[in-house]
């Protein structure tokens, strides 16, 4: 159990060949790459890593597939959200997936992104519990297995057949020669025969480790090997035997994640110690960990892509290792810190001088990387190194510190002089030397084996940093930032006889930048711009004939260095090559393999030295790059690349729409370009387009350049650039083609990437609108035609109602004057009708007023009969008063006088109460009397009198006939009532 635990923590691993089409460079540190999570945002275990055919990179992740085409990253999520722990590419270019209780494949969805398709519903209910797949594995015809512990799914034609495993859980299996094999933890290895798996006879012998792969090894034999770091051969008939190697501690130390084998050898992914690099016989070539460059040590899977570069999927991160390049690294990661100046490669040491000092360790080209020789500070050579030359088997180190000679690994001071640039042997005086220092130069002499200093010369006190010596015995010393010296020693070398200095008055461009070399025996000069040659007759500098013509006009020539087969090796501007020689004399200029250290060089102190064909030797700001020159017959430089249109968006200036996610099926299977017929067809609204595009190569992927065109808008191809988008705006309609191409690092280019796409008219300019504008003109014409008609109808109808409006006119006024008859005599009608009812009001109040007094009158009478009635006492008497008074009684009764009263005022009024009545139901008979009242605008005395009430009483009348009439505060009681 515990033995099965373990293996199902170990990572995905291709137990399949994987040939890598390179060898492995042992010098150094390869160029590494690394892409943190941050970066891919994603989980940071990464178990599998496949390429399609397109060069699209696909790391299986805890949160499903990562996508990453050099330039972005996607991430496709599986269904249950479980981690991706196998990829496989089919024979086709599909991508399977293995999950965790899923597996499936890859495809471009409808708007052409990749996403994941399911082929779990193949399998059958009573299988469809299966835990993780670790491994897929892609047979000869074209099948696919699907590997678990608890069984193996065989998809053929889109059929799925279950193949038992032995034993329940197993091993992980393993796929060698077109062959299944199962590791059953306790038995040993079982192989598949038809559909049943059979155990190999001996194979026992593996019980108690566990196999994580099975590899090619010899002639139809396997190598196994096991997570405890044994490995065994088999020979594919019933032998296994232990295959001890020097190797073999390392890895039983380091613990082995994964494995694959390439043409080379074997690359093994450990638990603990990083990336291992063996040869077909085991024996270590490269050894990589986190020392050493990785993000970590923890590798769980190990892919080489179609360039020879390794990607590892690590335990925390993903890497990319340039281990088919010819360039390597000695830096701080080596134990070398500091930034490089000078190198020497002597009698079996590597020198090494940087910005801390002189570092040496022995050099040998078969080193074992797992015991690597370590750099070594040479004593007494802390602080910054200019310069380290061989002299007459001297080691000569020129210091800031001054002059030393390297002796026993010890720096041993020359003299007690500070800042030595240089050394100058002079072939005019042979035995001495010239030193240049920060302030002017030193003489030294050979006294048989021993250097001794003599004196400091007299007469020149410059930095005299680079300096050479002409046929004639002149020295010849450029300063960066002053000019060029020639200086003239005195026949006993006591001091300097005579300086003259050239600068831009004596022919060149400028002041700046002059420096001095020899090449083939003559002095060539460089400066701020061009190439130039002394010339002596008319003691001035011209450009110089040959090398001028090698270089662009105006180029900054930085470095030239001249080789033992006659090559020059250069740094200009920001680039550097080799002139390669020719055997006409002539040279062939070599810059693009180099383009991966363009503006790597130390500005100024630029640094290149050729030692042998296998090596050679660059400063850069960072260390150390060792040149393997010969690698290139490995390092395939003319290698092809995809660019690949990633991503094309569509804009109406308010949202962007997603046209296409860049990936596309043809005939069912996977395509690198737009097949035909998908051309997309965009409304006319959305004809704002951006594309996003990458060239799918990863060395220095960030120095990939483009160029593109829209054929139907760009006339020409764009400049090269960096920028991985483009955007058109309001593009009119039409069809047009988008074409992109990329360049690397290395100026390759690849094929060109095509999107074709359809933007349609505005509406007003289709065929529909244009055939509506055509009867919408024939309907103009004919509306012109109507209106020219209409106007002439119009004038005439307006002559002739001008007529009949001048008639009118005239009866408008004679009727004007009838109606201004007629409203005076109106108005003098209504002045005799308002004089009359003021007149009949006057008479009804005073009717009112005088019924008032009478019945006053008659009620004092009245009162009289009663007090008379109750003093008499005759009854006879009483009788007849009693008769009276009930007649004055009668008489007195006020409704009848009102009624005639109301009578007489509707008549007046136009049946005022009547309405009032109507409207107002509430109102009592005292109120409507008060109304009556007020519409005849009498005073609140004249009120009162006739009420019976005094003037309080007439206002608190009031008062209430305000609320029942509900009038608003500032109404007017009396006005309301004249005006109804």
């Amino acid at each position: 159990m515990k033995k099965l635990l373990s293996l199902l923590l170990l990572a995905g691993t291709l137990c399949w060949p994987a040939p890598l089409q390179a060898q492995v460079k042992d010098e150094g540190i390869p160029f590494i790459k690394n892409y943190a999570q941050k970066t891919y945002d994603a989980s940071s275990q990464n178990w599998a890593v496949v390429q399609d055919q397109r060069g699209v990179m696909y790391f299986g992740n805890n949160y499903g597939v990562l996508e990453f085409d050099g330039t972005s990253w996607r991430r496709i999520g599986l269904p249950n959200m479980s981690n991706a722990r196998a990829l496989a590419v089919g024979k086709a270019g599909r991508v399977y997936v293995g999950g965790q209780n899923d597996f499936g494949y890859l495809r471009p969805g409808e708007l052409g992104q990749m996403e994941y398709v399911s082929l779990k519903d193949l399998v059958p209910k009573r299988h469809q519990s299966f835990d993780d797949v670790w491994r897929i594995y892609i047979a000869e015809d074209g099948g696919v297995y699907f590997c678990t512990v608890q069984g193996i799914f065989h998809l053929k034609d889109e059929k799925l057949t279950v193949l038992q495993v032995p034993v329940q859980p197993s091993g992980f299996p393993c796929f060698v020669r077109n062959t299944l094999y199962v590791p059953v933890p306790g038995q040993g290895v079982y192989e598949l025969q038809g559909n049943q798996f059979v155990r190999i006879p001996n194979s026992e012998l593996l019980k108690d480790y566990t196999v994580i792969g099975m590899l090619p090894h010899n002639e139809g034999g396997a190598l196994l090997v096991t997570e405890q770091g044994k490995l065994f051969t088999y020979d594919g008939y019933s032998h296994f035997k232990e295959w001890e190697r020097p190797v073999s501690a390392f890895l039983a130390s380091a613990r082995i994640n994964t494995v694959i084998a390439f043409s080379g050898g074997y690359a093994f992914g450990t638990a603990h110690n990083g990336l291992l690099l063996t040869d077909a016989n085991g024996m270590p070539q490269q050894h990589l960990n986190a020392a050493k460059g990785l993000q970590n040590n923890s590798v769980r899977s190990i892919y080489q892509d179609d360039a020879g570069s390794i990607w590892l999927g690590l335990n925390n991160g993903i890497s990319y290792v340039e281990s088919n390049s010819a360039f390597t690294h000695f830096n701080s990661k080596s134990g070398l810190p500091g930034t490089a100046y000078t190198s020497l490669l002597d009698e079996g040491h590597l020198y090494l001088g940087t910005s801390d000092g002189l570092f040496v360790k022995e050099w040998s080209e078969k080193e074992n990387p797992l015991h690597p020789v370590p750099f070594r500070l040479v004593a007494q050579a802390q602080g910054q190194v200019y310069n380290l030359q061989k002299i007459r088997d001297k080691l000569l180190l020129s210091h800031h510190e001054g002059p030393f000679e390297v002796v026993d690994g010890k720096a041993v001071r020359l003299s007690d002089h500070r800042g030595a640039w240089m050394f100058l042997p002079l072939k005019a005086h042979p035995g001495y030397l010239l030193c240049g220092t920060y302030n002017g130069l030193l003489l030294y002499k050979f006294e048989g084996t021993e250097l001794r200093f003599i004196r400091a010369l007299k007469g020149f006190h410059e930095s005299s940093r680079v300096m050479e010596e002409d046929e004639d015995g002149n020295i010849w010393i450029t300063h960066g930032y002053k000019g060029a010296f020639k200086v003239k020693l005195a026949e006993g070398l006591d001091r300097v006889s005579s300086v003259q200095f050239y600068g831009k008055e004596k022919g060149f461009y400028s002041n700046l930048l002059i420096n001095v070399f020899k090449l083939n025996g003559e002095l060539v000069f460089t400066g701020e711009k061009g190439i130039y040659k002394y010339n002596k007759r008319a003691d001035r500098f011209e450009e110089h004939p040959l090398y001028s013509k090698l270089f662009p006009p105006g180029q900054q020539i930085r470095k030239l260095v001249e080789d033992g087969d006659g090559n020059i090796w250069f740094s200009a501007g920001e680039e550097m090559g080799v002139l390669k020689k020719r055997g006409n004399g002539s040279y062939e200029m070599e810059k693009n393999a180099f383009n991966k250290l363009n503006g790597k060089l130390v500005g100024g102190f630029e640094h290149i030295a050729h030692y042998d064909r296998f090596n050679v030797l660059i400063g850069t700001d960072e260390g150390f790059v060792h040149y393997h020159p010969t690698f290139l017959q490995a390092k395939n430089l003319d290698h092809t690349f995809h660019t690949l249109i990633r991503q094309v968006t569509a804009s109406n200036g308010a949202q962007d729409t997603l046209i296409s996610g860049g990936s596309f099926t043809y005939k069912g299977q996977p395509a690198a370009n737009q097949p035909a017929g998908l051309q997309a067809v965009l409304p006319f609204a959305f004809n704002s387009i951006k594309f996003a595009y990458s060239g799918v190569t990863y060395e220095d992927n960030e120095r990939v350049q483009y160029q593109y065109m829209l054929e139907g808008f760009d006339k020409n191809w764009s400049a090269w650039t960096g920028e991985w988008q483009k955007e058109y705006t309001n593009l009119s309609e039409g069809t047009y083609t988008f074409r992109v191409r990329a360049k690397d690092v290395y100026n390759r280019e690849s094929e060109e990437a095509v999107y074709t796409f359809t933007v349609l008219p505005p509406w007003y300019r289709t065929y529909w609108a244009n055939g509506l504008y055509i009867l919408l003109g024939l309907l103009a014409i004919w509306q012109v035609k109507k209106l020219q008609d209409r106007r002439l109808l119009r004038q005439q109808q307006r002559l002739q109602e001008e007529q009949e409006k001048a008639l009118r006119l005239k009866e408008a006024r004679h009727m004007e004057e009838v109606l201004k008859a007629e409203k005076e005599i109106i108005k003098l009608n209504n002045e005799k009708l308002e004089s009359e009812l003021v007149h009949k009001n006057k008479e009804l109040a005073s009717s009112a007023m005088h019924v008032m007094h009478s019945l006053e009158t008659i009620d004092k009478v009245r009162g009289q009969l009663q007090t008379v009635i109750e003093q008499v006492e005759d009854g006879q008497a009483q009788h007849q008063l009693r008769k009276v008074l009930r007649s004055v009684e009668e008489d007195i009764k006020v409704e009848n006088n009102w009624d005639q009263f109301e009578l007489h005022f509707n008549q007046i009024h136009q049946d005022f109460l009547k309405r009032l009545r109507h409207d107002y139901p509430e109102l009592t008979h005292r109120d409507v009397k008060l109304c009556a009242y007020l519409r005849m605008n009498l005073t609140s005395k004249e009120i009162a009198s006739l009420l019976n009430l005094s003037l309080r009483g007439v206002e608190t009348s009031r008062y209430r006939l305000r609320k029942k009439l509900r009038l608003e505060q500032e109404e007017n009681l009396t006005e309301v009532i004249l005006k109804y």
